[in-house]
């Protein structure tokens, strides 16, 4: 049997999906994902591991899924890199989506809560966590939808699945969800929910998780990453990476290192050029081979060479020509703007246009949602004034100058600690002025006094350190105030206030001041009745510094709007330098892991409209941040910086496939 069958027969035994669907998951990735691919993303796994839980332990109005034959309605499986596809059994389609869709009556939320669905473009089902990017693709349709909604409604539940923001309680039940999983659970329960031919009693799963040795299926050594499949030698041509716009420092080394390391463990012959006096060029000081421009660029990687481009352009083109007579793929790293190697791009077979991720072009606001009551929402209304309007401090001549000294001897104490001591220090008798402007979490905090047993010695010391300016400044208050502080400042440390923090009398009269300066302005806002009922509640919380706000936390949704398509391609850079549209690559660089899947393939397709390849991203990972002074991380195999560049690579070569200059040149 030939590895493909082998390899196709294998991953059918634990995913029952269509021969088809195998065939093209190891056309695509081989085996460098491994067969069966966990997933790497913390919040994906999360999200599968809840759904499986739900399938598993339904509502109690809704009972147990009776399903013969596709465990938990779940037939088979398509698990891929960064995907999931589910095939439920289409003879139990509407109690599969009954018990998978969030629906709320009296008696709670059944299905998965926060769970959103919409129907994609191949009139799949995609279904999501609110807020978030981690999704699944279920084989389902519209109508398959409505007929699970006409049964919820038939059975007194309202659905919830298309519900813009959380419904009240959906955050606490999501929560309790995976707060329930113990640690490693939710790997296991995910493995499971890819994993579904192998469920062959899921029964136990109602009460326990699933079990690390009933997922191993019949060959699991078999399953494990490793150099085969199509990223193994499967293409040739010339790979540039150039900054779009013509900035530097944006990444596109590391870009180049990485893309190079994914196809060099694989087994294809590696060629990287670089610019050697780029500091942050992976070829600068290293030794040659044998007297040739080549040299290794990683440890553990031989199929991968390096090679340093001269600066002279003529030179540069011969090389790379040298290149490729020597390596299966080129990937030339052509600097910004302040290196000559640009015009080495217009010969590429495909162009890495990197660009830096940048929020603001995917996300056009953050709505917000506020379901908290009206004496709640008071209470925020009420932190907000206080917050830009603080009530001011009438303190007395003495009072300014005890807390003036609170404020000295918090920062005499932090040279002291940290430093050797400054014999020439000196209190800043200016910030005597402007005690109103300084803010409390500014100043640092003071030991404790039963943490710290020469605090009152220090305090001395202190006062015969600013005596002589304090007498001469202030003479009438001095004796007083310098007698009376030493006893102030240690009342006040053990009561865990800094300087300029009132106390709680005083903090409580501040707030009763403010309350009778808004007083109107609140009384039209949120009435009579509730102003008089709950703004104590506030001015004690505020006094005491108690959270008040933090239970209502949930009852906030902020839901990102999501900019059109159009308009993110419009706001993509791209090269300027005559390069033909069909042979740029926009990849996004440093990402971290909040761009929406879909709305990625969106503007993917419109790009693919304007006659581009498309968009792609790289995510900020800390193994990449090391690059390039330690590039031994590249030869590891497994691990998240792996499949990253492993996704990359399998992105770039589909377009060296297919692209105008796919072949040998």
């Amino acid at each position: 049997m030939s590895t493909e069958r082998h390899a196709v027969r294998l991953r059918r035994q634990y995913t029952g999906e269509g021969r088809q669907a195998a065939l093209a998951f190891y056309r695509r990735h081989g085996m460098h994902f491994g067969l069966v691919p966990d997933t790497n993303d913390p919040q994906q796994q999360a999200f599968e591991a809840a759904v499986l839980h739900t399938l598993a332990r339904p509502h109690s109005a809704l009972g147990p899924l009776h399903t013969p034959g596709a465990p938990f309605g779940v037939s088979a499986a398509s698990p891929g890199v960064e995907s999931l596809v589910l095939w439920p059994h289409p003879d139990h389609m509407t109690d599969f989506l009954l018990h998978l869709l969030p629906t709320r009556s009296a008696d709670g939320i059944a299905g998965l809560p926060a769970l959103r669905a919409v129907t994609g473009p191949y009139q799949d089902l995609v279904v999501r966590l609110l807020g978030r990017a981690a999704r699944i693709t279920v084989r389902a349709t519209g109508a398959d939808v409505e007929r699970a909604r006409a049964a919820a409604l038939t059975a007194g539940r309202e659905p919830l699945w298309d519900q813009k923001a959380a419904a009240v309680g959906e955050r606490h039940a999501w929560e309790a969800v995976t707060d329930g999983f113990a640690p490693g659970e939710s790997a296991l329960w995910s493995r499971a929910l890819r994993r579904p031919a192998l469920a062959a009693d899921p029964a136990p799963w109602s009460s326990r998780a699933p079990l690390a040795a009933e997922l191993e299926g019949p060959k699991p050594r078999q399953l494990r990453p490793r150099a085969v499949g199509p990223l193994a030698g499967s293409v040739r041509g010339t790979v540039a990476i150039t900054p779009a716009g013509g900035l530097g420092g944006i990444g596109c080394s590391t870009v180049a290192l990485q893309l190079a390391a994914a196809l060099a463990r694989g087994g294809t012959r590696v060629a990287l050029l670089a610019d050697a006096s780029d500091p942050s060029s992976p070829l600068g000081g290293q030794d040659r081979e044998n007297g040739t421009p080549w040299r290794p660029v990683a440890p553990g990687l031989p199929t991968l060479r390096g090679a340093a481009l001269p600066q002279d352009r003529q030179e540069a083109g011969a090389l790379a020509e040298a290149a490729r007579t020597r390596a299966d793929v080129v990937l030339i790293d052509t600097g910004n703007g302040a290196y000559p190697h640009q015009h080495l791009a217009e010969e590429a077979d495909l162009v890495l246009a990197v660009t830096r991720y940048d929020q603001r072009h995917w996300i056009a606001d953050t709505e917000t949602i506020d379901r908290r009551p009206g004496h709640v929402q008071m209470w925020a209304w009420l932190d907000q004034q206080y917050l830009q309007q603080p009530p001011r401090r009438d303190l007395s001549p003495a009072s300014e100058l005890l807390t003036f000294l609170d404020v000295a001897f918090a920062d005499w104490v932090l040279q002291r600690t940290w430093g050797d001591g400054d014999p020439g220090w000196e209190p800043d008798w200016d910030l005597l002025a402007e005690l109103d402007e300084l803010d409390a979490r500014d100043i640092e905090e003071l030991p404790a006094e039963d943490e710290e047993p020469d605090l009152d010695r220090w305090r001395a010391e202190f006062l015969t350190v600013a005596g002589a300016e304090g007498t001469r400044r202030h003479p009438g208050l001095w004796p007083e105030v310098s007698s009376a502080w030493p006893a102030h400042s240690r009342r006040r440390n053990r009561a865990g206030l800094r300087a300029t923090e009132p106390e709680d009398a005083e903090q409580e009269q501040l707030c009763q001041e403010l309350l009778e300066s808004v007083e109107t302005e609140a009384i039209a806002r949120w009435g009579a009745g509730l102003w008089q009922e709950h703004r104590r509640a506030w001015v004690t919380a505020r006094a005491a510094n108690r959270p008040l706000l933090q239970p209502y936390g949930d009852l906030i949704e902020r839901i990102d709007v999501l900019r059109p398509a159009a308009e993110v391609a419009d706001l993509l850079p791209r090269p300027d330098r005559g390069l033909p549209a069909d042979r740029v690559l926009i990849t996004l660089n440093r990402v971290r892991g909040d761009v929406d899947p879909q709305q990625l393939a969106d503007v993917g397709h419109v790009l693919g409209e304007r006659g581009g390849l498309g968009v792609t991203f790289v995510p900020r990972l800390a193994e990449l941040a090391e690059l390039p002074g330690n590039t031994a991380v590249l030869a590891e195999a497994g691990g998240p910086q792996a499949v990253a560049g492993a996704r990359l690579a399998v992105v770039v070569t589909d377009h060296l496939s297919v692209g105008p200059g796919a072949g040998p040149r």
